[in-house]
């Protein structure tokens, strides 16, 4: 068994992702222990258990003559932890060792390969010695309970946290996608198009190869280009903008609501001319624009109205869901999203059933039937391997959304019991959906990059949505805007940062975040 003074190995488990060796899983089934489950059930830690040893498992545990009631109390606690798959690579370095045992040297090579900070056993001493703690559930118990923990580092993201739960249907929709050898577009992707447009309340979804391409093909399929022009926030990423440009559009800005971030329905009206084809709102870090607004000035001006939710898969507004309002609704599956994929993805929601076919056809380098073109499209397809995982996390979006907000509205709360609602600024929920993608407090009189300055000493990462406004850019400078042009939305990028706030974020990392921006004020 490895050892260590107790610090020291706490600091090793901080990330809490232990192997749950067979004999425990066994020992835990038969004599009902729950400490390790409900160390689970607290998101104090992930278990693991190799999918490889299940069959043995319950072997030993029919051995007792209870063989359906011992399937039924593994398949219970096996729901509560995650299946590790086992690859033949890993089955063959396994062999390679000199352990005595060879469910112990894989059970190591698992861990090792999979940065697993322990292996709970009730034998530990069977184990050879290794740089990796093994553990029993008391001695994990003893361990942690001696321990001072030290100040936890946050990162703005952890995109692997809520892996295990998607892990065994992920790795088994890839399978099944490399199984069948349908790698562009085929089942996976006819599948997550029906399953988005059901969530989404629409009828016509296209998935496509990224959000910035979602946005570049809606604008496409308009007939959007040379001469006309579109109205959006300078507010906002890149491909905003950057989208309507390459059709060869004009981006017309508009400033922003100072509470909302979004695009202001009040100024759009004095930024039609003949040459508006139609309206962006982006429904930025995650809350939706004021849609009834801008699709009441759409319709009084014969306006399309294009969605950009990049930010916003499952945000609400009014009890409708992001994207499914305009005429287009535009998403992206960029990993750090509220739906990410491994890769780059995105989806396309159309209004009209014609635009919708037309919309496929241009996905495809606007070929109908195939190698004919009456139009010049682009290679838009959306990844079959990304569409399977994405079919994989949507079951759970509105669980992790549910945890986003909690967190959202712990941290407003954390703020205001600590006075300092009146130093910084904190986001309100405008309109009630807000997904906090990004939760963005303002820090004012130019104290903002000293903060996140602050907080980087203390292992605290956060990120600046965004420091340059779209008008700014020096692409843009053929639009001839100038500092004070859009006040709203430049005073925003002064001051906005974004604090981790994702749904892995727990109660002691946001009190400590909290707790640094206070002790940086006093």
């Amino acid at each position: 068994m490895s050892t260590a003074h107790p610090q020291t190995l706490y600091q090793a488990l901080l990330a809490m992702q232990f192997l749950l060796f067979d004999d425990y899983v066994i020992h835990a089934v038969q004599n009902q222990d729950t400490q390790v489950l409900e160390r689970c059930n607290r998101r104090d830690m992930q278990a693991w258990v190799m999918a490889s040893s299940v069959p043995l498992i319950l072997e030993r545990l029919s051995a007792t003559g209870k063989a359906d009631e011992s399937r039924k109390a593994l398949g219970d606690f096996l729901s509560a932890v995650t299946l590790m798959p086992v690859t033949g690579e890993e089955l063959k370095s396994g062999l390679k060792s000199d352990a005595p045992a060879y469910s112990h040297a894989l059970a190591l090579e698992l861990a090792a390969r999979h940065k697993l900070q322990g292996i709970v056993t009730t034998q530990p001493a069977a184990f050879p010695k290794s740089d990796i703690p093994v553990v029993t559930p008391e001695q994990l118990d003893g361990v942690l309970a001696q321990a001072q923990q030290p100040e936890p580092a946050v990162p703005l993201l952890n995109i692997l946290a809520t892996y295990p739960q998607i892990m065994e249907g992920a790795e088994a929709a890839w399978m099944s996608v490399i199984r069948s050898g349908y790698f562009i577009l085929g089942p996976q992707v006819e599948q997550l198009e029906k399953e988005m447009a059901a969530y989404c309340g629409v009828t016509n979804a296209v998935g496509v190869s990224s959000g910035t391409d979602a946005l570049l093909l809606a604008l496409m399929t308009a007939d959007i280009g040379e001469g006309d022009e579109v109205i959006t926030t300078p507010f906002t990423f890149f491909a905003t903008a950057g989208s309507i440009s390459r059709t060869g559009a004009k981006p017309v800005f508009v400033d922003i609501e100072p509470d909302s971030f979004n695009i202001d329905p009040k100024k759009i009206e004095s930024a039609i001319t003949p040459n508006t084809r139609a309206i962006m709102p982006v429904h930025l870090y995650g809350q939706c624009a004021d849609m009834d607004a801008i699709n009441a000035i759409a319709q009084k001006h014969n306006l399309l109205v294009f969605e950009d939710a990049a930010q916003a898969s499952g945000a609400t507004y009014k009890g409708k869901q992001a994207g499914s309002m305009g005429d287009f609704g535009c998403y992206s599956f960029f990993p750090t999203k509220n739906l990410g994929s491994f890769g780059d993805g995105g989806m396309v929601t159309v209004r009209d059933a014609d635009l919708f076919e037309k919309c496929k056809i241009l996905r495809v380098h606007g070929g109908a039937p195939k190698y004919y073109h009456k139009l010049i499209g682009g290679n838009f397809r959306i990844d079959a391997l990304q569409a399977a995982v994405l079919r994989a996390k949507l079951p759970f979006l509105d669980t992790w959304l549910g945890f986003r907000r909690a967190n959202a509205q712990r941290y407003t709360k954390l703020f205001t019991e600590a006075g300092l609602d009146s130093v910084i600024g904190l986001p309100p929920e405008v309109v009630p959906g807000h997904t906090f993608n990004q939760y963005c407090i303002r820090v004012k009189d130019g104290k903002r990059d000293a903060l996140r300055a602050a907080l980087a000493e203390k292992k605290i990462m956060t990120e600046i949505y965004y420091p340059v406004p779209l008008h700014l850019q020096e692409c843009f400078a053929d639009l001839g805007h100038k500092k004070g042009d859009f006040p709203v939305s430049e005073q925003a990028a002064d001051e906005v940062l974004a604090l981790p706030a994702a749904n892995e974020v727990t109660e002691t990392q946001q009190k400590h975040v909290v707790a640094t921006i206070r002790a940086f004020f006093k």
